[in-house]
């Protein structure tokens, strides 16, 4: 009895399957804006160097 399929085709169709979906994530303009460069500041592009905390949170004492 034949296989009514065969493993390398399936590989080979997962493969395409995947690097269809990675290329429309990193197209994508969320993952644009998330890796910071959406045209928009994120936290990560906006920190500041007299903060107190690492990622750029203001003092307490500043804090109105």
């Amino acid at each position: 009895m034949e296989r009514a399929y065969n493993r390398t085709r399936i590989l080979i169709a997962l493969g395409i399957i995947l690097a269809l979906i990675l290329a429309d994530h990193l197209r994508s303009p969320t993952f644009a804006f998330n890796s910071g460069q959406g045209n928009v500041q994120t936290a990560l592009s906006q920190r500041d160097d007299s903060a107190c905390a690492p990622c750029g949170a203001p003092c307490p004492s500043t804090r109105e």
